[in-house]
């Protein structure tokens, strides 16, 4: 049985055997969470009664949570952070209606005292046996983040106008976070073999015809939208890589440009578009999990989760300050460091999924020639001889030197237009159009109000040779119009 198997079944047998003595899995405290204090942190209260105990206990007997269990096991161990060197390091679940997400530092009550955890991450889960699945596992994914940098919150800057979407372009740390726990629902559904999985995801029932809901094949391709986490494309399109290219809307429509999975296949993203797309890290450790000969296994992927754990801790020993930070480039960049023996499997798999953004100028012109050829049939143009040899180019110059990998960035420039609003209706009231000059895409940019085609044009191009330095960068080299220039409001000014 493979060692993931033995994990759960572990587990399983542990739980099974403390809820008979109505007592939790020694690896979770269940808590229930109340308003802050003077502190400014919650006041839990660890879960006592019997009931309880046994019925959450229960909830945890699935895939997904023992993975969770197991990943946070890990991090523990491979944690540099004071504290978080032991396996027995419990998971703190804060049950609250509603709750599905993780958070940092809380104080717990147990009889007449109270125990300190301001730098504990959590989880704050709805107390239904459905969120107990791979919802846990997803928000453990964050808590695992926060385990090896030791409780310090990755440095942020909100760019988006919305909130994230496997989708959508963000801001790199949000694209680290998101992209790690949205790899772990990736591989829960690509692993999973029970029933449940295979209805959710295998799509193996089709409902035509009245009576009939949501679940009607006439709303498939809406159905996943109404989750917003969009449950499915975080399978199929994280599984395929297709967040690695541009959206296919090219209309001024900022929630179907960011939100829609539909790409344009032809035309990749840029090094910056790819560092702050939570969908292309989440391919990236997607791919890193199952990567190898044959099928994966549940014992590979574990021991490969072992390994990228302590890539990750040794990355995060010292937190970065900045929100600019490269994460993924960073991560690869310790790979090679701390583990030469694998550089160049790390590196291959970097700059496939990338198709050479990183390293190679040309990159996007040799990619879109392959596919447009491939699209003709034309078997005579597919450029396989360049492309061979373009990719150990690119192999043999990031393996002698992985800073060229930084070659083609430019830093993160919030830019807000008040004049034209977004919304998501069930999330609340419309925002401020808001965006990075470096990623923006051309359906947005064709959303602003009196910025011209031949502005959008020129900024797009310039770009592309060039990611801008700052916003009077910008305005220098795209030629803002003075209608234009009104309409934008620049957060580095």
């Amino acid at each position: 049985m493979h060692m993931v198997h033995r994990l759960v079944s572990v587990i399983a047998a542990v739980i099974s055997a403390l809820a008979a003595t109505a007592e939790p899995p020694a690896r979770v405290v269940f808590m229930d969470c109340g308003a802050a204090d003077d502190s400014g942190l919650p006041v839990c209260e660890a879960v006592t009664d019997e009931a309880r105990l046994a019925s959450y206990s229960k909830w945890l007997e699935n895939d997904s949570a023992g993975m969770a269990l197991a990943l946070h096991a890990a991090a523990c161990r491979a944690s540099k952070a004071p504290g978080r060197s032991s396996e027995a390091a419990a998971l703190h679940v804060a049950l609250v209606k509603g709750g599905n997400h993780a958070d940092l530092g809380f104080r717990l009550r147990r009889g007449d005292s109270v125990e300190d955890h301001p730098r504990t991450p959590y989880v704050r889960l709805d107390p239904s046996p459905r969120t107990f699945g791979t919802t846990l596992l997803h928000e453990t994914g964050h808590v695992v983040l926060t385990t090896l940098t030791g409780g310090e919150p990755l440095p942020g800057r909100a760019i988006a106008a919305l909130p994230h979407s496997t989708a959508a372009l963000t801001d790199r740390s949000t694209a680290l976070s998101e992209g790690f726990a949205i790899h772990l629902e990736t591989l829960a559904a690509h692993l999973g073999t029970d029933a449940a999985t295979r209805a959710a995801y295998r799509h193996e029932r089709f409902e035509f015809g009245l009576p009939a809901g949501r679940g009607a094949e006439y709303f498939h391709h809406a159905r996943d939208l109404l989750t917003f986490s969009q449950t499915i494309a975080r399978y199929y399109e994280v599984r395929e890589n297709n967040f690695a290219f541009e959206s296919a809307c090219r209309e001024p429509d900022y929630v179907r440009v960011q939100f829609e999975k539909s790409r344009d296949f032809a035309t990749l993203r840029s090094a910056n578009q790819l560092l702050q797309s939570e969908g292309f890290y989440a391919s990236f450790f997607f791919a890193l999990a199952v990567a190898g000969d044959g099928p994966p296994t549940r014992e590979r992927v574990f021991d490969r989760h072992e390994r990228m754990l302590r890539w990750l801790a040794e990355m995060l020993a010292s937190p970065p300050t900045d929100p600019d930070t490269p994460f993924l480039l960073e991560f690869v960049k310790t790979c090679l460091r701390v583990s030469p023996d694998e550089a160049e499997e790390v590196v291959d798999i970097l700059l496939d999924l990338s198709h050479g953004v990183f390293v190679d100028p040309g990159a996007e012109k040799l990619w879109r020639e392959h596919y447009l050829a491939a699209l003709r049939l034309d078997v005579g143009n597919l450029k396989m001889v360049e492309i061979a040899q373009a990719r150990a180019s690119w192999r043999a110059t990031v393996l002698s030197d992985p800073n060229v990998l930084y070659q083609r960035l430019g830093p993160q420039v919030r830019c807000e237009v008040p004049a034209r609003t977004v919304e998501l209706v069930a999330l609340g009231p419309a925002v401020p159009l808001a965006f990075d000059i470096n990623t923006v895409q051309e359906g947005v940019l064709r959303a602003v109000p009196d910025l011209s085609a031949a502005e959008i044009e020129r900024w797009l191009a310039e770009r592309h040779r060039r990611p801008f330095s700052s916003p009077g960068d910008l305005r220098e080299r795209v030629g803002l119009s003075d209608a234009a220039e009104r309409q934008l409001r620049f957060a580095a000014e």
